[in-house]
């Protein structure tokens, strides 16, 4: 609202019971549109309104001529409709959705200014660090049993002979982000006895693969654990490692 309009209507409000004072904030690059301070005379929701009103229009004024809004003007507010209630508790439920009204067009003023300011003050992205080499493992392998590889285009399939005494197997495959990282069981699958192969879901990831045979009561008869297994050393030679059992 213009500041000429804004002193027609200052003596609208006077004669209904309002007083305004306005004053202006120093140029400094703060807002130097009028800083409405309202207070009641009498207990009119009316003339409370129109006070509420006064003051978050001219916030908004700050606001669109790229000021910096009033920053006491929610206490301002606060203050306004507290001292209205103060003189009549009578009308303190009506006080207060009025209040509640007027606060929530005061926080959409203040929050076009707070997107401005985002967009004029976003920070440049730092630049973003060389990535290092991921330190190539070669895959091992221990246990008691032999296993064998096969690629089908973009398929890893792990093998294995089938034996009389397993009456079921158990492939567990794990994943660690890095060497330095303990693995994590990502994945338990529960075969029959018949089944001699699995797909990996090889990547870049390193992978720990648990083949276990196991017999009647669940006796663990063969073993295989192939550990830092990729998508890379697939085709690589393992280095086989004793077991402990």
């Amino acid at each position: 609202m213009p500041h000429d309009a804004r002193a027609q209507q200052l003596p609208l409000l006077h004669d209904r019971g309002v007083t305004i004072s306005a004053d202006r904030q120093p140029s400094n690059g703060a807002a130097t549109g009028m800083l409405v301070s309202v207070r009641t005379a009498d207990n009119d929701i009316d003339t409370l309104a129109s006070a509420c009103t006064t003051l978050v229009d001219d916030v908004r004024a700050q606001v669109a001529a790229g000021h910096t809004p009033d920053a006491e003007a929610e206490l301002r507010l606060r203050a306004l409709c507290a001292a209205a209630r103060s003189r009549d508790p009578a009308q303190a439920v009506e006080i207060d959705e009025l209040e509640e009204r007027a606060l929530a067009r005061l926080e959409r003023v203040l929050s076009v200014h707070r997107a401005r300011n985002l967009l004029t003050r976003t920070p440049e992205r730092p630049a973003t660090p060389p990535r290092r080499a991921a330190l190539r493992t070669r895959a091992t392998i221990t246990g008691n049993m032999e296993v064998r590889r096969e690629t089908v285009g973009d398929t890893f399939v792990l093998g294995w002979d089938a034996t009389a005494p397993v009456t079921s197997w158990e492939v567990r495959i794990s994943e660690r982000d890095d060497v330095r990282s303990d693995y994590l069981v990502r994945e338990t699958l529960s075969l029959p006895p018949e089944a001699t192969s699995v797909e990996l879901p090889l990547t870049e990831s390193t992978l720990r693969v648990h083949v276990l045979g196991r017999g009647r009561g669940g006796r663990l008869l063969r073993r295989a654990v192939i550990s830092a297994l990729t998508s890379e050393n697939w085709n690589e030679r393992w280095q086989r490692r004793a077991s402990a059992s």
